[in-house]
């Protein structure tokens, strides 16, 4: 999990809209996981973050530290955030008769997610708002790993079975939706020369797309996610003739 860089933006409307469209992600990020994954046990929840935080804050040794000052990879306290992340992937809540997770990769992906929103919400405090949707599109990227993951293990006669874990089925293809419009109309609605900037392109694409959404009597936040997608998915990225405006160190 990366880190990138960030300056405090240029406080014109542009990028306030840009801020709350952050602040709504991340608490509609949220309560995805909350009502999912914790079955709606908000203290429950509020605890892992916690926890999550504390794996956050935990610094990694470099290698070459480590041989520096003569120490053991293995030494008390010098694992200490590969033990964290292995124990927040193994207490993950994850119901057994729902899907099992053997190799843990979906819960792996998960804690990678929380992680990510940590950061983000953290970035959101700072006023950097290029570095909050750097780690949004990290969320983004953990969720659809989660979610392809689920789609593909999960047996297919499971699939029909009502419960929480169908709201992840019902959401990824929700969001395949979403994303496969957004990249429609960013090629096909490009004004002559281009798209003048990702702002631009949002506000032309997000309505056609929720408008389409709204018309099968789903709702999805298109706006957040193609600002997350034009930030970290390649493909919507080249669709709008982008690059990415956000890179790790």
């Amino acid at each position: 999990m990366d880190e990138m860089g960030g300056q405090h933006d240029l406080p014109d409307d542009s990028d306030i809209e840009r801020w709350w469209d952050a602040v709504r992600e991340i608490e509609n990020r949220r309560r995805q996981v909350l009502y999912q994954e914790f079955d709606s046990d908000d203290v429950g929840f509020q605890a892992y973050l916690d926890r999550v935080a504390q794996f956050n804050a935990l610094p990694r040794f470099p290698v070459q530290q480590l041989v520096e000052d003569g120490l053991d990879e293995e030494e008390e306290g010098l694992d200490n955030k590969d033990k964290a992340f292995a124990e927040l992937i193994e207490t993950y809540p994850l119901a057994p008769e729902f899907f099992k997770d053997r190799d843990g990769v979906y819960r792996r992906s998960m804690v990678c997610f929380c992680s990510e929103l940590l950061k983000a919400k953290a970035a959101l405090k700072t006023g950097m708002t290029e570095k909050v949707w750097w780690h949004l599109s990290r969320v983004c990227f953990y969720d659809g790993q989660a979610q392809g993951y689920y789609l593909g293990a999960k047996p297919a006669d499971d699939k029909r079975r009502s419960g929480k874990k169908g709201g992840i089925v019902k959401e990824a293809n929700k969001h395949k939706a979403a994303r496969d419009a957004c990249i429609k109309h960013l090629k096909d609605d490009c004004p002559p020369g281009g798209w003048m900037s990702p702002d631009s392109a949002v506000r032309v694409v997000a309505p056609k797309v929720e408008d389409m959404i709204r018309k099968r009597r789903e709702e999805v936040d298109v706006r957040a996610l193609l600002y997350a997608w034009l930030n970290g998915d390649e493909e919507v990225q080249q669709a709008g003739g982008f690059r990415m405006r956000c890179s790790a160190k």
